[in-house]
Parts: C-alpha cells; sequence; structure tokens
C-alpha cells in the first residue's frame, strides 16, 4: 500500500466533500476533475495513522476537501491523485441531494 483512497458511498452535487488519503511516499499531489474541469481542493496533513500496524511505518494520511458546483449533478467526478510511483485514478457519478 504506497497511496490508498477512502472515498463516501455518495457524491453529493453541491455539498463539501472529503476524501481521506494513506501515503507512504511522502504528499501526494493531484487534480479533482467534473467532466473534465478541474475543481479546486485542499490538502490537508494529518499525521501518522492510529492503527499500531500503520504507525510504525513512514505512512502519512491526508485529507483532501472540495465543494463540488451546484450543478454538477449527472456529471462525472474523476480523482486523480500520485505519490512517488503509486497513483489513484477514479471516476464516480455525482447525484442530486
Amino acid at each position: 500500500m504506497a497511496l490508498r483512497a477512502t472515498y463516501p458511498d455518495k457524491i453529493i452535487a453541491g455539498l463539501h466533500q472529503s476524501y481521506t488519503l494513506l501515503s507512504e511516499d511522502g504528499p501526494p499531489s493531484g487534480r479533482i476533475l467534473v467532466d473534465g474541469k478541474d475543481v479546486p481542493f485542499r490538502l490537508i496533513p494529518l499525521g501518522p495513522p492510529k492503527s499500531a500496524a500503520e504507525s510504525t511505518t513512514t505512512t502519512m494520511k491526508y485529507k483532501v476537501t472540495f465543494l463540488l458546483p451546484d450543478d454538477s449533478a449527472g456529471k462525472t467526478l474523476s480523482v486523480q491523485f500520485a505519490a512517488g510511483s503509486s497513483r489513484i485514478e477514479e471516476s464516480k457519478p455525482i447525484v442530486q441531494s
């Protein structure tokens, strides 16, 4: 596990969303897109995970937060992050609240 993401069950238009990233290879960098258009986001370092198995490694936890536009329902959210040689690329449908 060099880079892992935890996603919410539903991606809802017009709301703030957040993902949790775990990285062994330093701070991740990436993009969040709605139908190909960049969405501004914040990457917040949270420190090492609290679980005993991972707390002795170089793994660090990060939170990604962003606001989806109100008119994004029915579109596709794409999340692309990389840290070291690991990459995450996920696409999820955006639903109306």
